[in-house]
């Protein structure tokens, strides 16, 4: 990696309602991007509401899709219709495994599309996968 990039800081938001998970992706990023500042929601709601209200844009958002507030798919959607967030590539990091809803989200503004992983590794391979293809 350029010498110059490794002070480059990069500001990821992280949405999802599971602790357990946020706590897994947040070690994964820490892991792969060190130098990344990580803003955790807990909510669909919650993070609508912040981003209409930040400052600066995140670089990056990882998105759960089944919270219990305000579901990702509608989150997905109201980010989509923000001109100023339609640059930002939304990843979707969820348990569902359905090609059909994979589909339906990819076509509603996602960039990717994960299924979460058992294993802590798995979820870096995500990472360095995400990050590679976003921001380097």
């Amino acid at each position: 990696m350029d010498p110059i990039l490794n002070n480059v800081f990069f500001y990821i938001l992280v949405v999802d309602d599971d602790r357990d998970d946020q706590y897994f992706l947040r070690q994964a990023i820490n892991e792969v991007i060190p130098q990344a500042i990580v803003e955790s929601l807990y909510d669909g709601s919650e993070a609508i509401t912040y981003l209409d209200k930040c400052t600066a844009l995140p670089n990056l958002i990882f998105l759960d899709l089944n919270m219990t507030k305000l579901s990702g798919k509608s989150t997905i959607v109201t980010i989509r219709k923000n001109e100023s967030l339609t640059g930002v590539p939304v990843i979707i990091l969820t348990t569902s495994k359905n090609e059909r809803e994979k589909e339906e989200l990819m076509l509603l503004g996602a960039n990717e599309f994960y299924s979460k992983p058992d294993h802590p590794k798995e979820l870096v391979k995500i990472v360095e996968e995400v990050k590679a293809k976003y921001l380097e």
